[in-house]
């Protein structure tokens, strides 16, 4: 029999302010830190490879840690089995609209076939899974748009993720500013406590089951427009105000109805979220006399106006959006970028959840009908 909550249990709506466990990989007390480190300077420096190593063993690499492990990273996304890319071909065959987000899903969920990944096994090998989804999830991610485009997949290129990864979605070889921006919200969107996705992923995984299983979910859970899915939806909104002058009517109608504006608000962070904060300088240093300058002139008019008529602050997708237009990737990719950098998070928090683990099962408050007696079919009146 399940049981109830006791007499005096508290009910908080969507698990608001409840501590659901423990975890030594990410901390917002104060302020963002992944494993003790500030965010500043670990998002200044853009590197991805450096902090998914860190989230994952949990110390900074040395150099030659750092090149190792970049190179297994790199080498796992140009091994990415042919199996998966021939079955993706025939997916985007059938329906090049799909969602990469389902393609990712689906391309995660292959690859555990692929490996026969039915039960967490060693430390050893639960890191080495980990590692491999570091690379075989951006290469996933570049083979489906290459694949929905009509194209056959190119090479993985050489370099980081970062540079590799954004070579492949626009085509172009990148700057090292346009790098290093990308390699900063990779940085940025790898860890964040226990968000939705991730609880979704240590839940999976506390039942025994895989780590593939436990990726899968997270990913359909950060499909969603009120997690990850937001990023996406920030262009679409200053899209539809098209320019300054259509700010102020555009937001005040949006408050009237009540409707949520995406981008502003978070559910912790109440004065800001800090990593809004360093992404927006560098999305106005990067724009700034370039094209994309109309478009930060409109974000700054719609900041202003939902601090003074709603005491709310950017979140995170709102300059992680803009400057992922201005590096010329389309909002179809959005989401999904922020899977291939949460990667390194969920499997942080799944190897975690492996070495301590528990069934996470939480009580629910019923609220439904008394207790009835049951009446057979032929007594119950017509």
């Amino acid at each position: 029999m399940n049981a109830s909550p006791s007499v005096g249990s508290e009910f908080s709506k969507g698990l608001a302010g409840v501590v659901a466990g423990r975890t030594a990989i990410c901390s917002l007390e104060g302020d963002l830190r992944y494993r003790g480190y500030a965010i500043e300077p670990l998002a200044r420096a853009g590197d991805f490879e450096e902090v998914a190593f860190l989230l994952l063993r949990g110390e900074l690499p040395s150099p030659a840690e750092h090149a190792a492990f970049s190179a297994r990273v790199a080498a796992a996304a140009r091994g990415l089995d042919p199996v998966v890319i021939d079955a993706l071909k025939t997916l985007a065959a059938a329906c090049p609209t799909a969602s990469p987000m389902d393609a990712l899903r689906t391309g995660v969920s292959m690859l555990g076939q692929i490996e026969d990944d039915r039960a967490p096994g060693t430390p050893e090998a639960v890191l080495a899974q980990a590692e491999r989804l570091l690379g075989q999830v951006p290469a996933l991610l570049a083979a489906w748009v290459d694949l929905a485009a009509g194209r056959t997949p190119a090479a993985w290129p050489e370099g980081s993720i970062a540079r590799a990864l954004l070579e492949r979605l626009t085509g172009r070889i990148p700057s090292a500013a346009h790098v290093a921006a990308f390699g900063t919200t990779l940085v940025l969107y790898a860890e964040h406590e226990f968000n939705a996705s991730t609880f979704t992923a240590r839940t999976i995984v506390s039942t025994g089951s895989d780590m593939h299983s436990g990726i899968c979910g997270a990913i359909g859970a950060l499909k969603g427009p009120l997690h990850g899915g937001a990023n996406e939806q920030v262009l679409d909104t200053l899209s539809a105000i098209g320019s300054v002058d259509r700010a102020d009517g555009w937001v005040h109608e949006q408050l009237a109805a009540k409707r949520v504006v995406m981008g502003f608000g978070h559910r912790v962070y109440k004065d800001g979220d800090v990593r809004a904060k360093l992404l927006g300088g560098i999305c106005r240093e990067m724009t700034r006399g370039t094209e994309s300058q109309p478009l930060e002139d409109l974000a700054d008019r719609v900041e202003r106006i939902m601090l003074e008529r709603k005491g709310l602050k950017p979140n995170l997708d709102w300059p992680a959006a803009r400057i992922y237009h201005a590096l010329g990737l389309p909002i179809s990719v959005f989401t999904p970028i922020f899977v291939v950098s949460r990667v390194s998070g969920w499997t942080a928090h799944i190897i975690e959840q492996i070495g301590d683990n528990r069934l996470i099962r939480p009580l629910s408050l019923y609220t439904g009908q008394p207790p009835r007696e049951y009446l057979p079919l032929g007594e119950r009146q017509t």
